[in-house]
């Protein structure tokens, strides 16, 4: 009796045999690059945390590595309605008495009144000054209206700082010329040029007509510090006080106001204890990918990997070596409350570094940002090293990407490799179920023949 199955004359379910051996051909190969694929995954993962911890601690050095973003001043004072300061690190701590005597003040002319804005003035040439720049403009039957004049002055391509406006009153309109600079050296002078021209109503300064009226004076701002008399252009004072900006708001003749420059411990401390967490980071995630667990015999994705090894050697490295000559009052970290621990974490005595810092300031620093050797200095180079785009880093990402990519690749080829043995099988069991037919009824044939006789 002859088995019967859907589609095939032998039979036989050749699609589930076809399906089995090419599976049990596929396996092996499969299976490698499966385990080829989670290897260079978790390597991948592990590189990519090792990398965020890095970018992490590089961001919290760069605020040690540069000596100004370290060793800030702060600047109070005690009326700041009066005056405020800002400071560099240049600025040496001290207290100061600080007096407004005066507000610089712009240059503000004013010209006699005409009937209108759209007034026709007169032609000519107008030569207008303020400081030490000028400009010369023509004034035409085009523009020769005072608000034509007005358009052409602000037009002015080599207007040297002085702005016009139109400001109509019960007697008429005016034209007014401001300094866009405050302080005497920006007084606006005024010249028709041509003698007897219409625009001499326009006129201001020595040797003119004077037919503009005066405003507000040109002035300086004035204000003595510790009864030292000092002057500005503007309202900022930054000549003075080497590293300070002294801000005058309000003039007040016999009323000081204390200024008070001094360290900023609080954002030293603040920017040191940020370093010391993102190296611990560093450290804790270098250890977490590199450990192995005797007891469940599991190691981490980087454990004997060597751009991570040598990463965490450079570091520690370059965290243990002085700083400085014999002659700087502190050349380790642990001169200035840095400690660290046998599993290479640090730890910051904040009491120690403030004693530090109260000693000696810049010496603090100099462990820290100074030039080329501070600790800080190293640690950032390093860390920017293995993070650019010839790093060790970016290096073994790049490797890992290109092995996943052949991976894949390989992959495809298995497949493609699979798919010529699907077709070698289904062509032999082709013919193999073509025979079975044959000899199924040569065999019904003669089965017949004998049962005749």
């Amino acid at each position: 009796m002859a088995i019967t199955a859907p589609g095939v004359g032998s039979g036989l379910d050749v699609k589930s045999l076809i399906e089995q051996l090419v599976s049990a051909e596929r396996q092996p190969a499969a299976t490698r690059l499966a385990a080829q694929e989670a290897k260079a995954n978790s390597l991948l993962t592990g590189i990519g945390r090792l990398k965020g911890a890095l970018a992490a601690f590089q961001s919290a050095a760069a605020g040690l590595a540069d000596i100004d973003a370290f060793q800030k001043r702060k600047a109070s004072v005690s009326d700041d309605e009066r005056i405020t300061a800002t400071v560099t690190s240049e600025a040496v701590p001290a207290s100061y008495e600080v007096e407004v005597q005066a507000l610089a003040s712009a240059h503000r002319l004013v010209s006699g009144a005409f009937a209108s804005a759209g007034a026709v003035v007169g032609e000519g040439q107008l030569r207008i000054d303020s400081g030490s720049a000028s400009m010369q403009i023509e004034i035409t039957p085009a523009n020769n209206t005072l608000a034509g004049i007005r358009d052409a002055i602000n037009a002015s391509t080599s207007n040297p700082g002085v702005r016009a406006s139109i400001v109509t009153g019960a007697d008429g309109a005016h034209l007014i010329l401001t300094a866009s600079s405050t302080g005497a050296s920006h007084a606006i002078t005024v010249d028709a040029i041509a003698p007897g021209s219409p625009l001499e109503v326009l006129e201001f300064g020595a040797g003119t007509s004077n037919a503009m009226a005066q405003a507000a004076a040109a002035s300086d701002a004035s204000a003595t510090i510790d009864g030292l008399a000092v002057t500005s252009a503007s309202n900022s004072i930054d000549t003075a006080i080497p590293g300070v900006t002294i801000d005058l708001l309000v003039a007040e003749p016999g009323v000081p106001v204390n200024l008070e420059i001094a360290y900023d411990k609080d954002a030293a401390r603040e920017a040191l204890g940020k370093f010391v967490d993102a190296y611990n980071a560093v450290v804790s995630t270098i250890n977490e990918l590199t450990a192995y667990n005797a007891e469940a015999k599991t190691a981490g994705p980087l454990l004997g990997d060597a751009a991570t090894r040598a990463i965490r050697g450079a570091l520690r490295d370059a965290l243990g070596r002085s700083v400085g000559t014999a002659t700087d009052p502190y050349r380790t970290l642990a001169e200035i409350g840095v400690s660290s621990d046998i599993k290479g974490k640090l730890s910051l005595d904040s009491t120690r570094f403030d004693k530090a810092v109260a000693a000696d300031f810049d010496g603090v620093g100099r462990v820290l940002a100074g030039e080329g050797d501070g600790i800080a200095v190293r640690l950032k180079a390093i860390v920017d090293d293995a993070l650019g785009s010839s790093g060790r880093i970016q290096s073994k990402e790049q490797t890992l990407k290109e092995r996943l990519t052949d991976i894949s690749e390989q992959r495809t080829a298995l497949d493609s490799r699979m798919a010529q043995v699907q077709a070698r099988y289904q062509k032999q069991f082709l013919a193999l179920d073509t025979l079975m037919s044959q000899l199924t009824q040569t065999s019904n044939y003669l089965t017949q023949q004998l049962a005749r006789l």
